[in-house]
């Protein structure tokens, strides 16, 4: 019985010892993640331009953040528009719709649509939403890109 004891006590050192081996190597050796450069962040002319502006830029910076944009290293380099902006109060709901488009510098492009209806008394609410839903799709749709291009040959 002692014997067991033993035997158990020791398998589970060796276990605990050997995994926080793995964990401390396996971090040094971890692909890194490619960073994420911004060239252009256009939106409309308009009274709230630069807010809209402002708010794009953050939510397009937060989405990056949580993509996957794959273990490539080095810059990926990408730039983005909103085309379409509309505002729109039909009695007591407000919708605003955005249409953006991104790119993937030398590579492919993608757009991303939403509309959302909500109370017109919360309108900042609103127009931050939906900013930052159409930034999500966006990044993820670019992100995806990036994942999938090939390669270039050295």
């Amino acid at each position: 019985m002692r014997r067991v004891i033993r035997w158990k006590a020791w398998a589970a050192a060796a276990v605990l010892g050997l995994s926080s081996f793995v964990a401390a190597t396996g971090a040094a050796h971890a692909s890194p993640k490619p960073k994420i450069e911004w060239l252009r962040v256009d939106v409309p002319d308009g009274e709230d331009a630069t807010r809209l502006g402002k708010l794009l830029k953050e939510a397009l910076k937060q989405a990056a953040k949580r993509a996957n944009f794959g273990k490539a290293g080095g810059t990926v380099l990408l730039s983005a528009r909103i085309t379409e902006l509309s505002i729109e109060e039909h009695g007591d709901v407000l919708r605003v719709s955005c249409t953006a488009m991104g790119r993937v510098a030398g590579g492919a492009g993608a757009r991303s649509r939403i509309s959302y209806g909500g109370d017109p008394e919360k309108r900042e609410e609103l127009e931050k939403e939906v900013l930052t839903q159409v930034a999500n799709g966006l990044v993820a749709r670019l992100a995806q890109i990036v994942r999938t291009r090939t390669p270039k040959v050295r």
